[in-house]
């Protein structure tokens, strides 16, 4: 009798933007390509992977249909699943950060405010307002995150003005007082004559991988060699490599105490190389020579290629891994297999 065909693997991906872009790049460089005919599909399959079945969607949507368990497995911003997931018990983070869409939502006062530096002078700021029968507006697309961040820093004096407009400009039209919202460089924030203030960052945010903690449980139970195993492994590989070249250096001259080979592993080693090894080669015509192994990042090799040279390397080689996988380096699966066999709501960062 033939097995039962196991149930799909739902992923969402976010239908457009940078959020898009960033997802399709990094499955297809961590072997799972996804075809998709045209813009306007919104249904997609993953070559050689039958499993998996995708589904394109708003960044907002997708924190909520995973929370809600119609799909599995989902890509999106860590501040908008933070904001629709606040207080979920099965909604859960499997990687909180992808490697790209880097930023921080942040709270944002007038350049003319130079009184209010830090986050607690806000406390005296809001109660000044109140005293005064005066309402102190904060306008924010992030309204729980908002609260309890406030809550968190014993502010409790304010209006929420929830908009998805742009809020760098409500300060200037009179519509707010401060905002709370997303920034990465701070130039958007400046331009509009605005700052950032100390202890004012509500939560660092990125691309993330997020599920539904129970449909993910299932999945864990299929063992290291699961699908939902090998994909978070190749995520894991991909994210592993971060600007990180494979660096092949040799030179001539049999091995000896104090050779060039050793003073090049141990410059390598200074310059943040990792995963040393080193080991004896012929070169042409039979002559002895060394052969050193590294993961070096990619701007170190430019900067110490005239010392290596210098310390008697013949040649350079610096190529960009596809995968990188690190004996030490924290297993994504491995970590949500713990979470996930703890109690519940212990899965959720």
């Amino acid at each position: 009798m033939t097995e039962p065909p196991l149930d799909p693997i739902r992923l969402a991906l976010p239908s457009k933007g940078q959020l898009h872009d960033g997802a399709m790049e990094l499955l297809k460089t961590a072997g799972y390509k996804v075809r998709r005919m045209s813009d306007r599909q919104y249904e997609a399959a993953i070559v050689s992977q039958p499993r998996f079945h995708v589904v394109f969607m708003r960044p907002t949507d997708i924190a909520i249909q995973a929370e809600e368990g119609r799909c599995h497995l989902g890509v999106t911003g860590r501040d908008v699943f933070a904001e629709q997931t606040v207080e979920s018990l099965t909604a859960v983070v499997v990687a909180p950060d992808l490697g790209y869409g880097g930023c921080r939502l942040s709270v944002a006062v007038p350049e003319s405010w130079i009184d209010v530096s830090h986050v607690i002078d806000l406390v005296d700021l809001t109660t000044e307002f109140k005293a005064a029968g005066r309402g102190f507006r904060v306008s924010t697309k992030y309204p729980a995150l908002t609260r309890r961040f406030f809550r968190k820093n014993g502010i409790f004096h304010y209006q929420l003005i929830h908009s998805e407009g742009a809020l760098e400009l409500h300060p200037s039209l009179g519509i707010a007082d401060i905002i709370v919202d997303l920034t990465s460089s701070g130039t958007t924030l400046k331009d509009n004559r605005l700052r950032e203030i100390e202890g004012g960052v509500v939560l660092e945010s990125a691309a993330c991988l997020v599920g539904h903690a129970p449909s993910l449980k299932r999945l864990v139970d299929e063992g290291g060699t699961g699908p939902l195993a090998r994909f978070l492994d190749a995520l894991d590989g991909v994210r592993g490599v971060d600007q990180t070249l494979h660096v092949e250096i040799v030179g001539h001259g049999a091995a000896q105490a104090g050779d060039p080979a050793e003073r090049v592993a141990r410059h390598l080693q200074e310059s943040g190389g990792r995963q040393i090894a080193r080991g004896e080669i012929l070169l042409d015509q039979e002559s002895p020579g060394w052969r050193i192994t590294a993961l070096l990042p990619a701007q170190a090799l430019v900067a110490c290629r005239r010392a290596l040279l210098e310390l008697g390397a013949s040649r350079l080689v610096g190529v960009s891994p596809r995968l990188v996988f690190d004996r030490d380096a924290v297993s994504t699966f491995d970590d949500l297999a713990r979470r996930l066999a703890g109690p519940p709501g212990a899965h959720s960062s």
